[in-house]
């Protein structure tokens, strides 16, 4: 799980010199407040409450609980005499049983507790948890023993006083005689007597050192068995529930509660017909609904176990031992088996190296390799020693080690702590979906239930005085609650979804989660990573510019005809990580593409994978041509073949990777470095550096290039010896300067088309990447996130230093402008590859212009800005959150947390929020946003709803159409739904007003033939194909149109139903209906029932036409082939009915058919006239007049839900902010004494708004001359170099001491 800050440290600091007016400072705190308000992180901590993980991301509080003995009795006394309805309530609530049974107590001495978790202040989840005291001898009673092996028994025997071991903190494990735990969403937590508080029990990955790691020696059988009693079995346990715990945990469910109590009233009333089809369709849907329950814990269960054999070290002996995977605990000393494995736990990784495969982590099956960890004092992280660990889950290809020894790793977590555990625990508790309409769909049930409420009592007095018997009182009155509450209605809203889902499947986007399909609708705000999602996954070479007397010369694009002695070439081809696996070249595709454009070929010795560790030069890379020679110093020729003898792999912090490497015959060593401009830069001599590196560096990554830097030093008077103990900082200094290697990242083809459609659709996009600056700024113009000849105004964060209080700063950004005349100062170069982005204007004080130069001309610009400014705003400059948010269109080097982040901001504006992404870097966007959209079929892509077979942005799109199409169904549906079970109730008022009712045979016609056969139709029509329209659908229930919609229809029912009603008692040959004469039958016909029924069967037809809309988000009812000949069968049959109906008809329906056709004929006319009035409220006076011309004329922004419309209007009219900043003076914090030259685009530059029709700003052309030869620096025979007066630098090659 990610970190989180501390909770000490979450307080706002504002800053005097954040240029800020104060109108625009009052709004953003306002909108800041309502941002905590729903707070995205975890809540803040209150006082006289307990917690549990506090300041993290699953923050929650506990509270503790005792038995009381006399509540219990009289709550299970209340639950016979209730017979068992108060028992059912507390199944719905268990906290309220809790609160009946038991007394709030101090967590020392509950016996239960409540954990309750609040995510983002809108949701309340609550878990009622048993304190268990573990020990050895209690451990077989528990709820969650362990399995003992026979040797762990034979070791425990004549044992007393065996004490558990548990880790809490401190890298030290505790021996207790016993523990209070319990047991929450899968994580143990540990009472801490010593802190009165429950502790998450965690393995060897938090508050210990590396050192302490290293120190580790291995468990004997009796330790590792104590510490399992406590921590568990290894496993990933997903349970699978049996069928007879489904089924209760499924009839439980309130809906069919409903259910079985509407089937026993039907069942008292003699609706025996409806009744029996309703129950087979609930035990069907019972059937079905166990059925899938079980195979979806059956495929997640087969996906995440796994069990295998492991080898570890006993502490006590040394000697090696076999045991299953599922024995592993915190502190086991595991061997590594060089024919590679599937891990079972997450360890650290203490000798030797290893080559993994964690394509179930990243989505990417490049092979990484992981390094022993540093034997240091340096606290263990796991984000930061992330290439040190073994990830659960992930495949060792191969381990590499000295000769014959073992590859040892340290365990630090198992089962559900793991990294993989976190994933599946994901699966198992997933957030709840905070969306509109289903929070308003709840209210209108609600509101129906209260206008069954008003039937129910008028019912229950009219009918008690006119002395109608109780019996008959209680049924008909208790009748009405499952008319207006339909028990369908739970079935129906699922049927939009479930269609809409099996249609995205049909198109390579699975969804694992329906319930976010109708969320995915509403979506007007997509943020989009770049590398793989936007651009291919892979770089290709574009060439390189090579540096020679301080000049860049001609770039070269045919590299592989470079002179093969030039330290460039040299540099290209030992300077990676790449390796052979099962005699094929392996790596990181960017240094696969930059070794292949040289024509070279590598080879490793020819001995087994497992032993190259060893070996002084176990990578060798030679010319392709054998023809080559080298003159060695002696005369002798002999091939040209280059070792590389030690390599520092890429770290992100640092930004860069080296290789010490030496050519045969050669009698020194040479380093090469590799990295980001920026950080290559600060590590090379002066006087290597072209005085044009600025305007050069900021050409190509504007132009959307990836650049890398490459230097190399030489390394005299040094063993081999002194080489593989030589520090890194050492070597990866005073270097000097070859020139940049420069890689193009196409767009994918699809990218361009699906950005336009999104913007014509009014649907903001947002790059969120963690490449540099530019080169996102560069994609961002190339595909249309940022508009062609909109400005670009770049947000600066400067962190506070030698007593400097913090910046906020803006400059625009300048897509064709010369560097600046003015002194260059420290290290603000323009962004590139595998750099922080304007990370050197740390050391650069940026002062204000005046003022009229400060103001930004014209209100259309957009922020983009990087990780750490991002981070220095949040903290320091909270009040301008919302504004950067608001207008923020290219977020660069952000942390997979910081991605999160923005997210969640972006929804506490208001808007629905999509997010796409390929890798497990995007998995807490995906897991945070509205709609997860995931191009990677890795195990990582759990997080997200939906995973996209294509990896391209094409789904975006898809996913919003059908989203919108299923949300337009689901509305239709419910408002369908509503207007049958109002419509019937208006019905049976009006019948109950004679004592007359609707037959068995009615009810089933109504409810089962027509309601059902439309509801079931109903969501089969496709989403729109044509363009995405710019309004979306409305999300809320609850509001102007439904509501008038809903009622003016209810309005025309209630009208043509009392019409028909009052017509037929005008007419001659009228009989009224008397309820006191007994008949024969017990025959309720009348011609008020055929008056009735026959006008609103028709009713329901109509209604089901009107609500079932077509275009923009849903294609015509026309292209619905089932529901239109549901329409056109049903509207036959209903005036077959209305007419002319057979007499066995007659008979089955209880029709008493009126003796005029006159009158038939003015009951289908009614039904027609209702029709009419349908239809012109619907499309003209809903869709047009209210949806289309009033929707916006009476909307409060202020008021609004969508808090960025309050925040555009105020940027919009505030031309003053932000304030731009021009001048760049030296730079005054304690940093080298030498920088290289500041970008023009970060600090002294222009406005982008260059004198230009329209706006457009000219960008640098891309054609580039470019050259087929290099003449740079060159390596003579003697192996020294000839760099024109670029001496070879003397280099500290002082080794500490090894223990």
């Amino acid at each position: 799980m990610p970190g989180t800050p501390n909770p000490f440290k979450l307080d706002f600091h504002s800053n005097p010199y954040c240029q800020v007016n104060n109108a625009q400072h009052d709004q953003n705190m306002e909108l800041l407040k309502g941002a905590q308000e729903n707070n995205h992180g975890p809540p803040p901590l209150q006082s006289g409450i307990n917690y549990i993980n506090p300041g993290e991301e699953d923050q929650m509080e506990v509270h503790g609980y005792r038995c009381q003995l006399l509540l219990t009795s009289i709550t299970w006394l209340l639950i016979g005499l209730t017979g068992g309805v108060l028992r059912l309530v507390f199944h719905w609530w268990p906290q309220w049983m809790l609160y009946a049974t038991h007394r709030k107590c101090p967590l020392r001495t509950a016996d239960k507790v409540l954990v309750v978790e609040l995510y983002q202040n809108n949701h309340k989840c609550f878990y009622v948890k048993s304190v268990e005291t573990v020990s050895y001898d209690s451990n077989t009673q528990t709820e969650h023993p362990v399995a003992w092996d026979d040797q762990m028994l034979t070791d425990m025997k004549g044992v007393s006083d065996v004490k558990l071991s548990v880790h809490l903190s401190g890298g030290v494990f505790k021996e207790l005689p016993s523990l209070r735990l319990f047991r929450c969403k899968k994580l143990i937590y540990v009472w801490d007597e010593g802190r009165g508080e429950f502790l998450k029990l965690c393995g060897l990955d938090r508050d210990i050192s590396t050192s302490a790691l290293h120190q580790q020696e291995g468990l004997s059988a009796h330790q590792q068995g104590t510490r399992r009693v406590a921590y568990g079995c290894n496993e990933i346990n997903v349970p699978i529930q049996g069928i007879i715990t489904l089924l209760f945990l499924e009839v439980l469910n309130p809906f069919y509660v409903f259910q079985l109590f509407s089937f026993c009233l039907w069942f008292a009333d003699d609706y025996m017909y409806y009744a029996l089809a309703i129950l087979a369709m609930s035990v069907f849907g019972i059937v079905m609904a166990i059925m899938q329950t079980q195979k979806n814990q059956r495929n997640l269960r087969s996906t995440v176990h796994s069990s295998d054999v492991v080898t570890v070290i006993r502490g006590d002996t040394g000697k090696m031992d076999t045991i299953p995977t599922e024995h592993l605990v915190p502190g086991d000393v595991m061997v590594v088996p060089s024919h590679g494995c599937v891990m079972h736990c997450d360890a650290a990784l203490l000798t030797g190296n290893c080559i993994i495969n964690e394509s179930m982590l990243t989505g990417e099956s490049v092979p990484v390799t992981k390094t022993p960890l540093p034997n240091s004092d340096v606290p263990f992280d796991d984000k930061e020693h992330a290439r040190h660990i073994l990830f659960c889950g992930t495949q060792v290809i191969q381990t590499r080690y000295f000769g014959s020894e073992h590859v040892l790793a340290v365990v630090i977590r198992t089962g559900f702590s793991t990294v993989k555990g976190n994933l599946v625990r994901s699966i198992m508790y997933p957030p709840p979906v905070d969306f509109k309409f289903e929070h308003d769909s709840y209210k209108f049930v609600e509101l129906l239930a209260c206008i069954a409420s008003v039937g129910f009592i008028y019912t229950v007095i009219t009918k008690f005085m006119r002395g109608i018997s109780v019996s008959d009182i209680a049924v008909e009155s208790l009748d009405l609650i499952t008319i207006v509450v339909p028990p369908a209605l739970p079935a129906a809203m699922t049927v939009g979804r479930l269609y809409a889902q099996n249609r995205l499947q049909a198109k390579n986007v699975y969804c694992i989660s329906p319930r976010t399909i109708n969320v995915s609708g509403s979506i007007n705000c997509v943020c989009f990573d770049k590398t793989g999602t936007l651009t291919e996954d892979g770089l290709d070479m574009w060439g390189i510019v090579p540096v020679s007397n301080r000049k860049f010369q001609v770039p070269v694009k045919n590299v592989d005809k470079m002179d093969y002695r030039e330290e460039f070439l040299v540099g290209m081809v030992t300077c990676h990580s790449l390796t052979i696996i099962d005699s094929k070249l392996s790596g990181d595709p960017l240094d696969l593409k930059m070794f292949e454009s040289t024509g070279w070929l590598l080879e490793e010795p020819e001995v087994s994978d497992t032993s190259k560790y060893d070996m002084i030069f176990p990578t060798v890379v030679k010319p392709p041509s054998s023809s080559i020679v080298l003159q060695s110093v002696d005369d002798i020729e002999s091939p040209l073949e280059i070792g590389i003898v030690r390599q520092f792999p890429f770290s992100s912090s640092l930004q860069r990777m080296s290789v010490i490497t030496r050519t045969l015959g050669a009698s020194q060593f040479e380093a090469y470095c590799k990295g980001s401009p920026e950080m290559i830069l600060s590590l090379s001599q002066p006087e290597t550096v072209p005085a044009d590196m600025s305007s050069v560096l900021e050409e190509y990554t504007q132009e959307g290039y990836r650049v890398l830097a490459l230097a190399y030093k030489w390394l005299p008077r040094i063993s081999y010896l002194k080489v593989q103990r030589v520090a890194r900082e050492d070597v990866e200094s005073d270097l000097i300067f070859l020139g940049l290697i420069v890689m193009e990242n196409r767009l994918k083809p699809e990218t361009n088309g699906i950005i336009g459609m999104l913007h014509n659709a009014s649907i903001r996009t947002i790059m969120v990447t963690g490449d540099n600056m530019l080169t996102a700024l560069s994609v961002a113009r190339d595909c249309g996130i940022i508009p062609l000849g909109q400005r670009v105004v770049v947000a600066c964060g400067l962190s506070s230093y030698s007593g400097q209080p913090a910046q906020l700063l803006y400059t625009n950004a300048s897509s064709n402008m010369p560097p600046p005349p003015t002194a260059h100062c420290a290290g603000d170069l323009p962004n590139s590859s595998s750099a922080i982005s304007f990370e050197t204007l740390e050391s650069g004080a940026l002062s204000p212009a005046d003022d009229d130069s400060a103001a930004t001309t014209g209100s259309s610009y957009c922020f983009v800005m990087t990780g750490k400014t991002w981070s220095i705003a949040k903290t320091y400059f909270p009040d301008t959150i919302p504004s950067l948010v608001t207008r923020g269109t290219v977020f660069a080097r952000m942390s997979p947390d910081q991605k999160q982040q923005l997210v969640q901001e972006l929804q506490a504006l208001g808007y629905y929020v999509a997010m796409c992404g390929d890798g497990a870097n995007d998995c807490g966007a995906l897991k945070a946003a509205h709609t997860g959209i995931s191009l990677s079929e890795a195990e990582s892509s759990v997080a997200s709803p939906f995973t996209s077979k294509e990896a391209n942005i094409s789904c975006v799109p898809r996913v919003i159409r059908e989203g919108r199409a299923a949300l337009v169904t689901s509305f239709g549906i419910f408002k369908y739904m509503a207007a049958y079970s109002l419509t019937q109730f208006v019905t049976v008022m009006i019948l109950y007003s004679i004592d007359n009712n609707l037959t068995d045979i009615e009810y089933l016609y109504i409810d089962l033939f027509v309601i059902t056969v439309f509801a079931f139709f109903f969501g089969r029509t496709e989403a729109f194909e044509g363009p995405l329209v710019k309004q979306p659908p409305i999300l809320s229930l609850i509001s102007l149109s439904p509501i008038l919609s809903l009622l003016m229809q209810l309005a025309v029912v209630i009208a043509v139903q009392w019409a028909s009603f009052y017509w037929v008692q005008q007419t001659p040959w009228f009989v009224p209906y008397n309820s006191t004469a007994v008949d024969e039958d017990d025959s309720i016909a009348c011609f008020e029932n055929y008056a009735l029924f026959s006008v609103s069967s028709l009713q329901y037809i109509i209604l089901a036409f009107v609500f079932s809309k077509g275009a923009p988000y849903r294609k015509s009812i026309f292209s619905n082939y089932g529901f239109l000949v549901s329409l056109v069968f049903l509207t036959g049959f209903t005036l077959y009915l209305a007419l002319d109906p057979a007499q066995w008809l007659r008979n089955a329906f209880e029709l008493m058919v009126p003796p005029v056709m006159d009158f038939r004929l003015i009951m289908v006319m009614l039904a027609l006239v209702n029709t009419v009035l349908a239809v012109f409220i619907e499309y003209f006076i809903i869709d047009y007049i209210v949806s289309r011309k009033l929707r916006y004329r009476f909307h409060d922004i202020d008021r609004s839900r969508k808090k960025f419309l309050a925040v555009e209007s105020s940027l919009k009219r505030n031309r003053l902010w932000p304030p731009i900043t021009k001048e760049v003076v030296m730079d005054v914090s304690p940093e080298p004494s030498w920088k290289p030259p500041c970008s023009p685009a970060v600090t002294s530059v222009r406005a982008m708004e260059v004198e230009l029709p329209h706006g457009d700003v000219t960008l640098p052309s891309k054609g580039r001359q470019y050259s087929d030869r290099s003449v740079t620096v060159t390596r003579n025979s003697t192996g020294t170099v000839d760099s024109d007066g670029a001496s070879a630098p003397e280099v500290n090659l002082s080794v500490p001491d090894v223990q």
